[in-house]
């Protein structure tokens, strides 16, 4: 059994379907998991920083002369679901992760089933991992504008 978390969608809709394809080889069934933002986000992008970023403070957009952009993630995922030419099944905040379904072609964890292993779905064991790592994003997210938005300035410009 493989898994992939993507903490990020990739920007390109081929580097999605490369880095999934990883998680399910041999006719084994894997787990893909994408966090994915529902809005855009600004984020940095040290494009135009000749020192890549380091004590950089230019919040404005690359197309501005400025190292950030804007990263639309609910663009991307739709983007990929039109070249999959499917709809990537989403979850609900309680991150309860489907299984034992498979578009009706596959049940997951079928193979490891029938060779009698005692291993528990794999989903139950992923979750509080997939837990962590989006709490472990709004604390990220939130120390940066904690340390880097100031009253007189905003990060959204």
């Amino acid at each position: 059994m493989f898994e992939v978390i993507n903490v990020t969608l990739p920007d390109e809709k081929n580097n999605y379907v490369h880095r999934i394809g990883r998680v399910g080889r041999a006719e084994r069934m894997g787990l893909a998991i994408s966090l994915v933002s529902a809005v855009p986000e600004k984020v940095w992008y040290h494009s135009n920083c000749t020192n890549r970023g380091k004590n950089c403070w230019n919040t404005n957009l690359t197309e501005k002369g400025g190292c950030c952009i804007w990263y639309n993630e609910p663009q991307y995922i739709s983007d990929i679901e039109e070249h999959l030419n499917c709809t990537i099944q989403q979850v609900d905040p309680d991150i309860k992760v489907p299984c034992d379904e498979f578009d009706g072609k596959v049940v997951y964890g079928q193979k490891k089933a029938q060779m009698g292993s005692n291993y528990a779905t794999h989903t139950a064991q992923m979750a509080p991992t997939v837990e962590m790592l989006s709490k472990l994003e709004v604390v990220a997210q939130e120390f940066f504008i904690k340390r880097y938005c100031r009253k007189d300035q905003t990060f959204l410009k």
